[in-house]
């Protein structure tokens, strides 16, 4: 079976692919409503920061803080506030839209992986 490929001028940029598997895992093993609401809005603001980073980047910034609210809300300030000694989360405090792009995927994957996989000691 071939399949078509894109054409370089349309394929979409996709920078945050760690972030986006991690929340797509989440969604899957997640058992309540509001983490899937929580999941949905954090979909939408990664679409919005791809978006702007292909047609508008002079709204990345922007985008870039609602991805940030949108993580925090999804993780709960709650867990937040309990584990702010952790790694993750303070590098996910000192996240502010300057890093590259790939560090910030980083940040977040890291983020979500502290909260929401119980990996085996």
């Amino acid at each position: 079976m071939l399949t078509q490929v894109e054409a370089p001028a349309t394929r979409t940029l996709n920078p945050f692919r760690r972030t986006r598997a991690i929340a797509e895992h989440t969604l899957r093993e997640a058992k309540d409503d509001i983490t899937h609401l929580q999941l949905l809005s954090l979909f939408h603001a990664l679409a919005a920061c791809e978006t702007a980073l292909a047609n508008a980047p002079g709204t990345l910034a922007e985008r870039l803080d609602g991805l940030r609210s949108a993580a925090a809300d999804l993780v709960g300030g709650a867990w937040l506030s309990a584990n702010a000694d952790h790694p993750d989360v303070r590098a996910f405090d000192r996240f502010d839209g300057t890093a590259l792009l790939s560090r910030l995927d980083e940040v977040l994957a890291n983020l979500l992986r502290a909260r929401f996989f119980r990996l085996a000691a």
